[in-house]
């Protein structure tokens, strides 16, 4: 009499029990859904960024090393989106793409001058030092998030340091070069000062350096002997 009486409570115990064991059960797979899912927005904002990044610093002759570390990143990333959510077939073409930019080698070494990186405004030159800004924050964050070593991290910190003052200085000669096209020889004078102070500055090869300032010089020079044949050619044609 006693044992039938206490089978249906034990049914019920049992019945609380396997309803508990599941509500957790259901809460550690919500818990995994949700940390997969901010992994998987962190990394595709990175992704966003490090792409952006990289077509930017493309257009700019940069070091290839500094390239091949950001495409690694990338390729890197994309492969553990792939392991979080293994339905994303979309992602094989781009992680074969930033495996072979980050292979992938300048073709031909920099010149002394430092290559051709300029931008011909002071909105694109201002636009192109933001997004270099922007590249050393990225590899800030890699470094923080164990994707570099701190090697890497100082050696590209460096190279893109170095990049945006050689950005800037040949930006600077580029836009006195225009100047002067319009006879504009005041700003374009500015523009040699500016440059030739940048130069000035630690971070550009002792090579690179020398060359500029002597192409400094000599532009200085044909922007004197410019404005001295138009001022005399002035005073020939003014009236007594």
């Amino acid at each position: 009499m006693l044992s039938s009486e206490l089978l249906p409570i034990l049914f019920f115990l049992l019945l609380m029990l396997a309803g508990l064991m599941l509500a957790a059960w259901a809460a550690r797979l919500q818990a995994v859904q949700y940390h997969t899912l901010r992994q998987l927005t962190s990394l595709e904002q990175r992704r966003e960024h490090i792409q952006e990044a990289a077509r930017a610093l493309q257009r700019m002759d940069t070091d290839a090393d500094v390239l091949a570390i950001l495409f690694g990143a990338l390729a890197e990333d994309l492969r553990q989106m792939q392991g979080l959510d293994p339905t994303r077939k979309d992602l094989d073409k781009p992680i074969q793409e930033a495996e072979a930019a980050a292979r992938q080698k300048s073709g031909s070494p920099q010149t002394a001058s430092g290559g051709s990186a300029a931008v011909a405004t002071e909105q694109e030159l201002s636009m192109a030092q933001r997004q270099i800004q922007k590249a050393l924050g990225i590899f800030n964050e890699l470094y923080r998030a164990d994707k570099i070593s701190a090697g890497q991290l100082e050696s590209s910190r460096s190279k893109l340091r170095v990049l945006g003052m050689r950005v800037a200085v040949n930006s600077c000669l580029l836009m006195a070069q225009q100047s002067m096209e319009q006879e504009d020889a005041i700003r374009a004078m500015s523009c040699y000062r500016r440059a030739e102070s940048l130069l000035h500055m630690r971070g550009i090869p002792p090579a690179e350096k020398q060359e500029k300032l002597a192409y400094i010089a000599a532009e200085r020079a044909r922007v004197f002997e410019r404005t001295n044949t138009n001022a005399g050619l002035l005073m020939l044609a003014t009236p007594d």
